[in-house]
């Protein structure tokens, strides 16, 4: 008899690492690199974006800012501009990675977001001196990415016809869909591993006086750790 021999699918899903050699880091394939590249970039707009204009200084609690509920709740208690925008610039670092095909982990997003064109130095500075993470945008970045892709393929719908033929140019691989493999990738041995959305219910905090009192228990004494 003939030995068995497994599919490259099945070899791909059972090892968790691309056995074509066309995934970065094993697991980062070039369809997925240009999906989380494509949405990094426009989510990177779309929180500089929604500030409310009419408060553009000063600090506002918790604002209704696009993906900010993926920053825990004890950093979106007073909240400035410059933060949203240091929380832009890390999802416009990761984009600018991801087209350099370098795989963007927090440590490498830290190191060159100071190199990226036309970021805000001083509002990068801002969100990581207030406890800001890289993590936080990978995080937003990669849930609502997939969100998108499955709630398209539940409904049959295509997605963006220009990105949907760039899509189509790449080369197909079992890792297309595997954000969890990615994710694992992304936060191994990061100091964090977030899990966004964080709900900001304030009944938790509610005092016996009737004024909100928030836990800063599990504040950290130094900035960005």
């Amino acid at each position: 008899t003939k030995p068995h021999h497994a599919s490259p699918l099945l070899t791909t899903v059972m090892s968790g690492v691309c056995q074509s050699g066309q995934c970065i880091q094993g697991v980062l394939s070039p369809r997925m690199g240009l999906r989380l590249q494509e949405f990094a970039t426009a989510a990177s707009g779309m929180v500089g974006d929604s500030w409310p204009k009419s408060h553009a200084g000063g600090s506002l609690h918790d604002p209704s800012v696009y993906l900010l509920d993926y920053v825990p709740v004890d950093l979106r208690l007073e909240v400035s501009h410059a933060f949203v925008i240091g929380f832009s610039n890390c999802m416009a670092t990761f984009a600018y990675l991801l087209r350099q095909k370098q795989f963007p982990k927090p440590a490498l997003m830290r190191q060159c977001i100071g190199f990226v064109p036309g970021l805000d130095k001083g509002a990068t500075a801002s969100y990581f001196q207030a406890g800001g993470r890289p993590e936080y945008a990978i995080d937003a970045v990669l849930a609502r990415c997939e969100e998108d892709v499955v709630e398209a393929a539940s409904l049959g719908m295509v997605e963006d016809g220009v990105l949907q033929e760039a899509l189509e140019a790449l080369p197909a691989c079992p890792m297309d869909d595997r954000f969890d493999l990615v994710r694992q990738a992304l936060f191994q041995n990061s100091a964090v591993w977030p899990c966004g959305p964080y709900s900001m219910d304030e009944e938790q905090y509610q005092g016996d006086d009737g004024w909100v009192h928030y836990d800063t228990s599990g504040w950290s004494g130094q900035p960005g750790e």
